[in-house]
């Protein structure tokens, strides 16, 4: 039976640019960071210029959320070099620093609250 909406699925890889596992963003917590001044999103390009003014070009599988999150905390952007993380706000993201795997997808449920 066909249903009248597209199934959601969700990624379920912790490679980086995929999902950011807690261990991770403990130890990027613990390390030096650095503000990022700018932050373009470009597909699943991320373009992030260093208040040093020197440009890191990340990756991360979900440009949708990224740029949603950015949105919201459009000044909040910290960078943990060491670890490839990025936080915006209070939101983390493990982004890639060059190419990476395609997502470990397993359907989902939707939100509900609908």
């Amino acid at each position: 039976m066909l249903s009248a909406r597209p199934e959601l699925l969700v990624c379920e890889s912790y490679d980086p640019g995929h999902q950011m596992h807690y261990i991770q963003q403990g130890q990027a917590l613990r390390s030096p960071s650095v503000r990022a001044e700018r932050l373009l999103v470009d597909g699943e390009r991320v373009e992030l210029t260093l208040a040093s003014g020197e440009l890191l070009a990340w990756r991360h599988h979900d440009p949708e959320r990224l740029r949603s999150v950015l949105g919201l905390f459009p000044s909040s952007r910290v960078v943990y070099r060491q670890f490839h993380a990025l936080r915006i706000g209070p939101y983390w993201f493990n982004c890639a620093t060059d190419a990476f795997r395609p997502c470990l997808s397993q359907p989902g449920e939707a939100a509900s609250g609908a």
